[in-house]
This record gives C-alpha cells, structure tokens and sequence, in this order.
C-alpha cells in the first residue's frame, strides 16, 4: 500500500517537473517574443504604439521623437486627438462612428488605414499614414488599439506635385480644362455643391493677337498671368475658374442661377481686364468677352452648358468685344 502511494507520489512529482519544465519554455518563448518584438519596436523608423478605449496612449515606441519631436514621455498618456489636426481628428471619429454601433451587437471589425495630419512638436504640420489594428477582450469588448504610423510628408508633397502638374495650367497657375471638366461633371451630378443653379461663363481676350505680334509672345504670356490674376480675385470665393487653352478662361459661378448676378459679375470681369496693363514699359489695353449659359435653366447636359456659353462669347465679340452675351432658349440674346 505505502509503495503505490510512494509510486503515485513520484508520478505526480513527475508531471508536476514536466509542467513546471512546459511553462518554463513558453515563458523562455514569450520573453524572447517579447525582446524581438522590443526590439523591432525600439529600432523601427515606423512608430508604434498602442492606444486604450479612450484614445490615450498606453505606450509608444521611440520613433516618435524623429517622426513628431516629442519624447515617449511626453506622448504616454496623452489623447490621439491632441496631436492631429481638427480636420484629421474629425475624419478619425467618423470612421470609428461607424463601426461604434458594432459593440452593441457584440460584434467585432477589422483593421483600417488612414491618411492624416500631425502637428509636429515644433509647430508645423506632417502627413502620416496610420495602420490601426483594434484590440477586443474574449467576450469582443474594445479593448482598446495597436498600430503603426509612418510619415509620407515626402510622398504627399510629390503627389501634390503630380496632381497640381496634371489639373493646373503652368503659366497662370489656373486650373486646366481636365480639372474644370471634372468639376463641371461633379457640380451636375451634385447641384448642392453649387447651390442647385450655377451659371457657367466663357471667356476670350479682345486683343491677344495683337499684343504678341507687337511685343511678342513673351509679353503675351505675360498678359495671361495678370487676366488670370484678375479673374481669380473679381469672382468670389466659392465660384470656380480655369483656363482652357490660349486666351480662353472659364468660370463657374455658385449660385448664379440667375442673370442679374451673373451679369454683375460679368461686369465686373470685363471692368477689371480692360483696366491698362504695363508690360516691359509697354502700356497695353485689352478686351474680354464673355458667353454665359445657365444650369438647369438652359440645360443639364455638361457638353451643352460649355457650347452654349462659347456660342454667347461669340455673340458678344461679333458686337464688337468687351461685353458680355447670355444664351437663352437656344439663341443667343445681345
């Protein structure tokens, strides 16, 4: 009897080693988990942290210091939202407003990416490009969420750089007729955007021709960057101009459903071009003429917007130029 207590007793004691030798290992494992981990964390260019339910900083690796100025120390315990701009703050909450209704159905969600913008320690403003990875509990309660954020500053710039070279003139630094194209297509499919009616204007230097064979076309450019500079500050904020090629600009007039403002603001294009221009000690006197059609009045086609606001412009030079001409009905009116 006492041997097979002695027997068990062994046995026991031996499973009770193997246990002890098994959690030994899977420590020994999660320590060296643990190190490599701290390691890629610690010597990353990416930073990477981890955030509560709250949007608080739990931890936060050192890359923090060359990606936005502060020490660990001074992000630890600090909100998400304190370093990112109100716009890119706002953009944050929505996407989570979206899937907050998730923990009421006990339900769970993936990773997202985001694009936003950072306020650097020293005041200026970063791009980053944040991977966010949410943390839920056994029984799928938010936890809170790990993630990785790398700065794309660099990357953003050269974007910038590719959209402003194929949406903008380079000699006026105006949109291009694909970004008034786009915009036109945009503000027919949306009629919100520009207040339901907008008017459409089309725009042609008197004169142009003349200018360059007296002075050539180095002052002719020259004259195109002063219109342009003209036209940009006579509309208002919220109207829209481009130049579609040579001496021929377009704007688009939010709210200007109708022609006494349109006509106002037509007014005062063609006051404002045909005021005198100095170019290399040259005084030169120009001309605009102007065709305006109207959306929805005269159609809600985008092709036929644009014709029958050509269409006036012609009108108004075949009166004689430096006037504005609005198509109405399928004619042209003077």
């Amino acid at each position: 009897m006492r041997r097979k207590e002695e027997t068990r007793e062994n046995f026991q004691v031996m499973e009770l080693r193997q246990k002890c030798e098994e959690l030994r290992q899977i420590k020994e494992k999660l320590e060296k988990s643990e190190a490599m981990y701290r390691f890629f964390a610690e010597n990353s260019v990416d930073a990477m942290w981890h955030l509560d339910n709250r949007f608080q900083f739990v931890y936060v690796s050192p890359a923090v210091q060359t990606i936005l100025g502060y020490q660990v120390e001074e992000i630890v315990g600090r909100s998400l939202f304190s370093i990112l701009t109100p716009e890119s703050g706002s953009e944050v909450k929505g996407g989570y407003s979206q899937v907050a209704y998730l923990q009421e159905l006990k339900q769970t969600w993936g990773s997202s990416t985001y694009t936003v913008e950072a306020i650097h320690k020293d005041g200026h403003h970063i791009w980053l490009e944040v991977t966010v990875n949410p943390i839920f509990s056994s029984d799928n309660r938010l936890m809170g969420y790990v993630g990785i954020t790398r700065d794309i500053s660099e990357r953003r710039k050269n974007e910038e750089v590719i959209y402003h070279y194929a949406f903008y003139d380079s000699l006026t630094n105006l949109p291009n007729r694909r970004l008034f194209d786009a915009v036109l297509e945009e503000a027919v499919s949306r009629k919100a955007q520009f207040e339901n009616s907008f008017a459409v204007l089309f725009l042609d230097i008197d004169g142009l021709k003349k200018v360059n064979d007296a002075y050539g076309h180095t002052a002719g450019d020259l004259l195109l960057q002063v219109v342009a500079k003209r036209l940009r500050h006579t509309v208002r904020h919220k109207d829209f101009v481009a130049r579609l090629a040579g001496d021929e600009f377009t704007a688009i007039l939010s709210g200007g459903g109708d022609s006494s403002v349109a006509g106002l603001i037509a007014t005062r294009l063609i006051e404002n071009c045909c005021r005198p221009i100095v170019i290399g000690g040259h005084r030169i006197t120009i001309g605009v003429s102007i065709g305006v059609s109207f959306f929805p009045a005269d159609t809600d086609n985008v092709a036929n917007l644009v014709h029958y606001a050509d269409q006036a412009m012609y009108r108004a030079k075949k009166l004689g130029g430096s006037r504005y001409n609005i198509y109405e009905d399928g004619s042209v009116v003077p």
